[in-house]
């Protein structure tokens, strides 16, 4: 049986290509992203939306990346600051972050479900001992499509285009980012029975 075709940039199906919808993006902050397995060809997954649009973007897929030679190549660098995104009490605000290091600071993005996000938290002890960053939730999420057990959840993307905004303070720059997630959600709805899309409208 063969198998289905996918995009080899986006890895959707071709009829839900979401390509045409990036835009590049010259970020300076370095974002990578740490994607559990489940949410590497999860239709309604945000992080390659990321991936795509930013110049300074990696995705490093697993659960335990003690071992992980490209996770473990993140702390090489001794003049690179290392931030991990997390709702911690104690977590930095992006405003409190000098903008003079913003290009030699790398910030870590768990994807996956809360509960996913987590257990990757504590398996990786090196992710435990990074200070944290916090964001200011200032636009309501857009994602209809996915439940989330907290009323201040954000996708990836929705997360990384706050992040991005709040410490680099260009938000008509990130703009796109939310723009190609809105045609994925909408993409999304319009692929759903009546009876179903009736939901979300």
């Amino acid at each position: 049986m063969n198998k289905r075709a996918r995009c080899p940039q986006c890895l959707r199906p071709p009829v839900a290509c979401l390509c045409h919808t990036v835009t590049p993006i010259d970020n300076r902050t370095e974002i990578v992203i740490l994607q559990h397995p489940s949410e590497v060809k999860h239709a309604k997954g945000t992080a390659k939306i990321a991936e795509l649009s930013l110049r300074r973007c990696q995705v490093i897929v697993g659960e335990n990346f003690n071992q992980n030679v490209e996770f473990q190549a993140l702390f090489n660098e001794p003049s690179r600051q290392v931030m991990l995104l997390y709702p911690q009490d104690n977590a930095i605000s992006p405003e409190d972050v000098n903008t003079q290091v913003l290009n030699n600071l790398t910030i870590i993005v768990l994807d996956g479900s809360w509960k996913k996000a987590y257990k990757m938290y504590c398996l990786n002890p090196v992710l435990q001992q990074l200070p944290c960053i916090g964001i200011d939730v200032t636009n309501q999420s857009n994602y209809r499509i996915r439940k989330s057990s907290r009323s201040d959840s954000l996708s990836t993307v929705e997360a990384c285009f706050e992040l991005l905004t709040q410490l680099e303070g260009k938000q008509r720059s990130f703009e796109p980012l939310l723009k190609s997630f809105d045609a994925m959600v909408q993409f999304q709805i319009d692929s759903m029975p009546d009876h179903v899309k009736s939901r979300y409208s």
